[in-house]
């Protein structure tokens, strides 16, 4: 009689150890001779991280790629390829074309031109008819037979300050005339009546991008 209350008690226990808690999960009977008590999380599957295309580094991070800027572009008074209005040659005014431009590469400081005639050369290189440099970009255009102010011009093939139109000798073929225009990332500081091919060589040396653009002319 004396163990009736230990059996009583011992089976107390077990009972509580099986029961339902009323969550769907049962209690199960603890190891009295465990200490360890399990910490470890759940495995959770996030699934696939979806990938960026990266472009550069900021502070030791990587950045998603930014969509490119507009193209730097320019237009003048012929399409690509086309004939040169007379106008602009020395049966003509003899004048400089206007000129205009959009979306010069971030961190232009000023704008350079140039006219070369690439079917003649001098000295084994291009005719140039004109170097222009010094141009702000914020000016948007180059008025028609205008020097904008604060601009300086190369002494050309010509030996002439400035602009000298498409002149090729008559009964020729039609020469090709390249008119390029300079994004650059310095001021050229260059003077009134340097060479051309001088000023031609450093405006390209310090260029961030150019625009071209291509006529012909026959006489």
């Amino acid at each position: 009689m004396r163990r009736l209350p230990f059996v009583l008690a011992t089976v107390a226990v077990l009972s509580l150890a099986a029961c339902d808690t009323g969550d769907g999960k049962q209690l199960r009977p603890v190891d009295p001779d465990s200490t360890t008590t399990s910490t470890a999380a759940p495995t959770i599957d996030t699934g696939a991280v979806p990938s960026v295309p990266i472009d550069t580094a900021v502070d030791g991070a990587q950045v998603a790629a930014e969509p490119g800027a507009a193209g730097f572009r320019r237009f003048a008074p012929w399409a690509e390829g086309a004939p040169i209005d007379g106008r602009y040659t020395c049966d003509g005014d003899d004048i400089s074309p206007a000129i205009s431009w959009s979306g010069p590469p971030a961190g232009t400081i000023e704008l350079a031109f140039s006219l070369v005639d690439e079917s003649a050369a001098s000295g084994g290189k291009p005719l140039v008819h004109w170097v222009i440099a010094g141009v702000d970009p914020a000016d948007v255009s180059l008025i028609e037979g205008q020097v904008p102010l604060g601009a300086v011009q190369a002494t050309n093939s010509f030996n002439t300050a400035g602009w000298t139109g498409p002149c090729p000798p008559p009964g020729q073929p039609a020469h090709v005339y390249r008119l390029t225009m300079y994004a650059l990332s310095q001021q050229s500081e260059l003077a009134d009546g340097t060479a051309a091919q001088e000023m031609l060589d450093y405006v390209a040396e310090i260029s961030a991008g150019s625009t071209e653009l291509t006529g012909t002319y026959q006489r």
